[in-house]
């Protein structure tokens, strides 16, 4: 996926769809205003005809909208303006995704990052853009015989900021977001595979892939010889639960300043939750990886 921000009108965007808001009930934003005076009220006539009431999440996609350069206008509802606040922008970016992955539009030009939420700046907005759109359209293939898609799946989107002063910010949240959500790609792979191939070794092997591919990432493994040198009999004891051998592996990402405290995040490292497996219900179980 490729992204970019820009800072531009609607009505001189030439693209496979351009994405605005509407505001419920049926009240368009700037954004949509401007490119329904070009097209002559022909979105508004729709709107007040109830073709789309605003409501969070509702989608409407328009073809070849006079006047307007892109192929595709498609309309998003954004609920109450007053009442945007950070969950209800993340929700409508992801059904924004969804949906634009599914009308063979290869490319947009997303105007939602101009949305008013509430104690939010450009930053944030492009950030989560970015991060919804890769959550969006993740899937997990690696086991698949057919890796089935969309025919044409999006490639490109890109995120428009009011002014070009605020361009240096939408960038710096572009690289922020990829990065984001680039790890948490990373990790629901990890969550997905099954533990007869993601076992201990397999994680510790995972870790190494990160130290050789980021130079401020070293990793380390701690082995069964060393848990029982530091009394991790705890831990030792689980394991044997498994034919596999029991191994921790560590990370580590010296990106801050000499100054900075370090950050230190513990997660138990088990591939196999045979406990909690058999103690609690089975309802919803599959949930317990995420």
């Amino acid at each position: 996926m490729e992204f970019s921000v820009k800072s531009g009108s609607p009505e001189k965007q030439r693209s496979a769809c351009i994405v605005v808001g509407v505001f419920e009930p049926r009240r368009l934003t700037a954004v949509a205003e401007q490119l329904d005076e070009i097209s002559e009220g022909y979105i508004s006539n729709l709107i007040r005809r109830g073709d789309l009431e605003g409501k969070a999440g509702q989608m409407l996609l328009l073809h070849h909208v006079p006047n307007v350069l892109s192929e595709r206008v498609l309309l998003v509802g954004c609920g109450k303006e007053r009442e945007l606040n950070e969950r209800q922008y993340k929700e409508i970016l992801t059904k924004t995704i969804k949906t634009l992955n599914e009308t063979g539009s290869m490319e947009a030009v997303c105007f939602l990052p101009e949305l008013h939420v509430k104690g939010r700046d450009t930053y944030w907005k492009v950030r989560q853009a970015v991060e919804a759109t890769q959550h969006s359209l993740y899937t997990f293939l690696q086991l698949k015989t057919k890796k089935g898609e969309p025919r044409r799946p999006l490639r490109k989107m890109v995120f428009n900021v009011p002014t070009r002063k605020e361009l240096p910010a939408g960038e710096r949240a572009v690289v922020h977001g990829m990065a984001v959500a680039a790890g948490v790609k990373i990790t629901r792979d990890v969550a997905n595979m099954p533990p007869n191939i993601c076992n201990p070794k397999y994680l510790w092997e995972q870790a190494q892939l990160l130290g050789e591919q980021y130079d401020s990432v070293t990793t380390e493994v701690v082995d069964e010889a060393q848990m029982a040198e530091l009394a991790m009999n705890s831990y030792l004891a689980v394991g044997r639960g498994s034919h596999n051998e029991s191994m921790m592996s560590i990370i580590k990402h010296n990106g801050g300043t000499a100054d900075q405290a370090p950050i230190v995040l513990v997660g138990k490292g088990l591939t196999f939750d045979s406990g909690g497996i058999s103690i609690k219900p089975g309802a919803g179980m599959d949930e317990m990886k995420y």
